[in-house]
């Protein structure tokens, strides 16, 4: 049976820190995947992720093809696992969404927690990445999408965030 595809779009659209020093984000979700951008349009990194036909998978790239990573993950309404990056140089990415979206990216050192709330009234997806003094707070808007989907883009996008810092902490030119 062949699937039907959806012309209903939803949208995962926001902001991971604040108005100075943070990350925008603007993404349509679709029967084929979620596509957008995270950042600005100097800084930032295009967000590509395709559906696999059973809807089990999102699969991937973040950013361009020189300075972008992989990213594949297996979905369920209420869980998110899979991996950014390659299978040495990556990061895993483990979502649990019950009451909230917990989980972590990346390792017990060089890591993150992720730790949101969804707010189903209102479509708001706010909470905090990283620890409380050098974390980011979130505030996502999440319509017609699975909140999963917002916690996967809210972590890809810190992680980023954190990845620019360094590079930027560590060249002068930049």
């Amino acid at each position: 049976m062949k699937r039907e595809r959806s012309v209903c779009m939803g949208t995962i659209r926001g902001r991971v820190g604040g108005m100075i020093g943070g990350y925008s984000v603007e993404c349509r979700v679709d029967a084929d995947g979620i596509f957008g951008r995270l950042g600005g349009s100097l800084i930032g990194a295009d967000i590509n992720l395709k559906r696999d036909p059973e809807g089990r998978f999102l699969e991937g790239r973040i950013g361009g093809s020189i300075i972008g990573k992989d990213l594949k993950v297996e979905v369920g309404e209420n869980f998110a696992r899979g991996r950014l990056g390659g299978s040495v140089v990556g990061n895993d990415i483990t979502l649990s969404c019950a009451e909230r979206i917990t989980g972590r990216c990346g390792g017990g050192l060089v890591g993150f927690d992720i730790n949101l709330s969804f707010d189903p009234d209102t479509g708001r997806l706010t909470g905090r990445l990283g620890g409380q003094i050098s974390g980011k707070d979130v505030d996502f808007e999440v319509a017609d999408a699975l909140p999963v989907y917002g916690g996967i883009i809210a972590a890809v996008t810190y992680y980023f965030y954190r990845e620019n810092r360094k590079r930027g902490s560590s060249s002068s030119n930049r």
